[in-house]
């Protein structure tokens, strides 16, 4: 049995990958950027603030380590923020993508449409 065969740039131009895409953005800029300034928050402790890094919290369990255990932690809860967000936001429109797909229903204009008066190659001759 062939495999079907899709139109994958008019999928990427409809409205409704756009929003997946733009979803999905919105929590994962923020959430990588987030995380990435809290590692660099801790290296930079690390090297420069080594007197309170080195700081005893309970019995030879530091700050330093605390910080650094976090760090595991700050993965599994945004790893659970965004499989939640991903099951009531982005598996849906995902649905809504990948059956509109199957029907052949997908709007074409989208961030690369076109304007018919804009597709000339010729150029404009002043009279």
């Amino acid at each position: 049995m062939a495999e079907p065969s899709y139109d994958w740039e008019r999928i990427e131009r409809s409205p409704e990958f756009q929003e997946l895409v733009r979803k999905r953005r919105s929590f994962v800029l923020p959430a990588t950027i987030f995380f990435l300034s809290y590692y660099m928050a801790f290296i930079l402790l690390c090297g420069y603030a080594e007197d309170f890094m080195g700081s005893s919290v309970y019995e030879g369990l530091t700050v330093g380590y605390c910080l650094a255990l976090t760090q595991f932690v700050m993965v599994f809860a945004l790893g659970i923020m965004y499989l939640k967000r991903s099951d009531r936001d982005y598996d849906p429109l995902a649905a809504r993508v990948v059956e509109l797909a199957e029907q052949g229903e997908l709007d074409a204009a989208g961030r690369f449409g076109r304007d018919a008066t804009a597709t000339s190659t010729e150029p404009e001759v002043p009279r």
